[in-house]
């Protein structure tokens, strides 16, 4: 048979803050959330490495996009692309995005820091000190052809 023992001189805790362990969050992972936050606010657009879908364009500019993002992933050339800072649970984010032509960047930016900022505290838990965004580039829409007429 088992022998069961109570320790004498022990109590259960009865807060139960000091039952609960705590969650401690990596810094890749704000990065993550960032990244995914500034590629969900229109306007922005995704480049490099599986930068969308190549519906409709011919072979060539098929592989034309898959080398030049492999080389832009390689090159940590991606966007949108984020630098952040962590210290506990206060973040410090800098937020590089490419805009499809012929959004504003100002309001691009501020669409990007408000959503940027909205998603860390969410589903982070982070208070967000600072959120830098910077247009990096402009891209033209999938469905432009580049003729134009004269």
């Amino acid at each position: 048979m088992a022998d069961t023992q109570t320790l004498q001189g022990t109590a259960a805790p009865t807060d139960p803050t000091q039952q609960r362990g705590r969650t401690d969050v990596a810094d890749r992972v704000a990065e993550r959330i960032a990244t995914h936050a500034a590629a969900e606010v229109p306007g922005s657009v995704r480049t490099g490495s599986g930068s969308g879908s190549a519906g409709g364009s011919s072979t060539a500019d098929q592989a034309r996009k898959a080398v030049g993002g492999a080389v832009d992933s390689v090159l940590g050339r991606s966007l949108p692309n984020v630098d952040c800072t962590r210290a506990g649970d206060r973040v410090r984010v800098h937020v590089h995005v490419a805009a499809v032509w012929p959004t504003p960047a100002a309001e691009l930016a501020t669409a990007v820091r408000d959503h940027v900022r909205g998603q860390l505290n969410r589903l982070g838990g982070y208070t967000v000190d600072a959120c830098d965004v910077t247009v990096d580039r402009y891209v033209l829409p999938e469905h432009d052809t580049g003729r134009r007429v004269l």
